[in-house]
């Protein structure tokens, strides 16, 4: 029976999301340019109001972020994150990013 509570008590644990560290202050925007794009919503901690914008200006719809890699960032790597948002121009993986 210890077991089975024991089991409960972690499955229950993993639905509660970790609360964010800001000892240092605010959060700060990391460096997910160069990155996948699941790999960038993973480092943004998916709680980050994220718009996308195709990188070959063809207004492409991300359907399956695992396809798509991230050219650039707004705002830059370090800037903190006060307001949440953020904005990634990506492109298909296969894609070479625009200059």
């Amino acid at each position: 029976m210890k077991r089975i509570v024991t089991t409960s008590l972690l499955a229950l644990s993993c639905l509660v999301p970790a609360a964010p560290a800001y000892a240092d202050g605010p959060e700060r925007m990391p460096q997910v340019a160069g990155q996948g794009l699941v790999s960038a919503y993973r480092a943004l901690n998916f709680d980050t109001s994220v718009q996308l914008r195709d990188g070959r200006g063809a207004g492409r719809h991300v359907l399956w972020p695992a396809s798509w890699k991230v050219c650039s960032q707004s705002p830059e790597a370090g800037t903190p994150l006060q307001d949440r948002h953020a904005t990634l121009i990506v492109v298909k993986t296969h894609e070479a990013c625009p200059v």
